[in-house]
């Protein structure tokens, strides 16, 4: 669900008074000798920041042009903070939507990510984690087993499901709220990880059917029409896995262990990173492709040039801009601020760059 437009006048307006790239052609700052298809437009990058720490924030950038130093866009255009822990953003019919972990709080930003309004979360709920909008409504899961449905006109309660546990990852198709029920914590202090995902009716918000997946569900994606869940298995004997849900029989299936972030590309394919411990707990990464269509995973990596650091980096975000076919990967070191890289859709590198906050998780693309 990329839908995207935006009168670009106002954008450039907003990015010339920040002090960001302008939306004219800069030969100094242009990175090709010619513009790049579509004209130039702006994106957003989601930091989450760390706890406690009321530092996340959102940065913009222009993809065609060289970046240097990125503002905080938020603060800038709202005057304010944006709180604790930034733990999801989308964009749906020319809004955007964040959702504030630490904070309690989901809002609805206009394109230029001036806040319009905002649900907090009573204090006696658990907190928020992610978000899916259609039509006139946001589904946002949270912990400790519920998920608001919210009017998205003006961020009021429209409706709630309770049950199971720590709730993550959430997408609606065909009047349907997928949901991961990932783990729960029992009497010994220990973590217990399910394997379900609930099936929710997104009108009555009652639970239809549980589907039984592996260990620790937590991303739901949904592609090309299609349902898919990654699963962290239990990190022990149990391996996570990327699996496809089908709707129709309510069932799950593995497709591939060990993948632990996948996004859509503007190829028909879906690029997959997978992150992996050896027995001394050493990081290891690989970067692959996988084709719904016919099920043929590649055997090379979709980046012709990485750096040598991608092999054992913790990888954070995984995006690609589906008009330029632009691939996004950043990296964090969980203390200062990420590094975005930038690689065009050969997957050669065209420049890397501060993402201006800690933990750069996700991105949204405005185009007209």
């Amino acid at each position: 669900m990329k839908t995207r437009s935006i009168l670009m006048t106002a954008l450039c307006s907003l990015m010339l008074g920040m002090g960001f790239a302008s939306c004219s052609d800069d030969d100094e700052n242009d990175l090709n000798t010619k513009p790049i298809e579509p004209e130039t437009y702006p994106a957003y990058i989601l930091n989450e920041g760390v706890w406690g720490a009321n530092n996340a924030n959102i940065t913009s950038f222009m993809p065609n042009y060289k970046v240097e130093n990125l503002s905080d866009v938020y603060l800038k255009t709202n005057g304010k903070q944006m709180g604790d822990v930034a733990n999801a953003m989308m964009e749906e019919d020319d809004n955007i939507y964040v959702v504030l972990n630490g904070s309690m709080y989901v809002a609805r930003l206009d394109m230029t990510t001036k806040e319009q309004a905002r649900y907090t979360f009573p204090k006696s709920e658990g907190a928020p984690r992610c978000i899916d909008v259609e039509d006139d409504y946001a589904y946002v899961t949270q912990y400790g087993g519920q998920v608001t449905k919210l009017n998205i006109k003006d961020m009021t309660l429209a409706g709630t499901f309770k049950g199971g546990d720590n709730l993550e990852g959430i997408v609606e198709k065909d009047g349907k709220l997928y949901v991961a029920n990932t783990y729960t914590v029992d009497g010994s202090n220990n973590w217990v990880y399910n394997k379900e995902v609930f099936v929710i009716d997104a009108k009555t918000m009652t639970l239809e059917k549980t589907i039984t997946v592996v260990d620790n569900p937590t991303k739901l994606y949904e592609i090309d029409g299609k349902i898919y869940l990654i699963s962290q298995g239990n990190y022990a004997d149990v391996a996570g896995a990327l699996q496809s849900i089908d709707p129709k029989t309510g069932t799950s299936k593995v497709i591939l262990n060990d993948v632990t972030k996948i996004t859509e590309g503007n190829n028909d394919l879906i690029y997959c990173i997978s992150a992996t411990y050896d027995a001394n707990w050493q990081l290891s990464n690989s970067f692959f492709t996988y084709n719904p269509s016919t099920g043929a995973i590649s055997e090379t990596s979709f980046l012709q040039d990485a750096p040598s650091s991608f092999s054992t980096a913790a990888i954070y975000l995984l995006e690609v801009d589906e008009e330029t076919g632009f691939i996004y990967v950043g990296t964090s070191d969980y203390t200062t601020n990420g590094t975005i890289y930038q690689f065009d859709k050969s997957g050669k590198l065209v420049q890397s760059f501060d993402s201006g906050g800690i933990n750069p998780s996700a991105m949204v693309f405005i185009n007209d």
